[in-house]
């Protein structure tokens, strides 16, 4: 993916969301509208703009899903969020130097704890981009491994909500809100058809 890309979607933190949700699974716009916090028209704006990019991708749902007839894929490239609200990027001309009753903190000792910082950063940094590579592989053999089971396209829809949400009973209420999906009965077999082959 082209730097330039990269630039255009982190450039809006609902790109940023959207590209996140569709890297996953296919998500319908309701999905993406809640991902993302803007309305379904302002998710189509950004998704026309990915499309573009060749980012993203429209894929038709099998008729087991009344609620929704597309979802949108991540095409080839694969952007994810690992950020949160709690993490904070400071500018060096945002602090304020710390004094201790009008006495500047010894230079040496500064710049020495400002070196070790910097290994710290450092250190955490590649752990965290192992953790995140690793992440992305798993996603991609869940994704391999879900495309490998012979399901029916409406299987394989339950299959990839319910193993890629946080808990059973969010992928069963993603199932009922945005796919329209309610009857227990053919969840119960898709997953007990997955479940033969985990």
């Amino acid at each position: 993916m082209a730097p330039d890309y990269i630039e255009e979607v982190l450039s809006s933190r609902a790109r940023l969301r959207i590209m996140d949700a569709v890297s996953v699974r296919p998500r319908t716009l309701g999905e993406l509208s809640d991902a993302a916090g803007i309305s379904v028209q302002g998710v189509l704006r950004h998704l026309k703009r990915l499309a573009e990019l060749r980012l993203v991708e429209e894929r038709r749902l099998p008729k087991a899903a009344p609620k929704a007839r597309i979802a949108y894929a991540a095409a080839s490239a694969r952007i994810r969020d690992y950020s949160s609200e709690g993490l904070t990027v400071v500018r060096l001309t945002d602090m304020r130097p710390r004094r201790q009753a009008g006495k500047v903190r010894d230079i040496e000792r500064a710049a020495g704890d400002i070196l070790i910082q910097r290994r710290r950063i450092g250190e955490t940094a590649r752990k965290l981009a192992r953790m995140i590579d690793e992440a992305a592989e798993d996603q991609e053999d869940l994704a391999a491994a879900v495309g490998s089971l012979g399901l029916s396209d409406a299987e394989r829809l339950v299959v990839e909500v319910v193993l890629t949400e946080d808990t059973l009973e969010e992928g069963l209420r993603a199932l009922s809100k945005y796919y329209g999906i309610e009857d227990r009965r053919p969840i119960e077999r898709a997953l007990a058809k997955a479940g033969r082959f985990v």
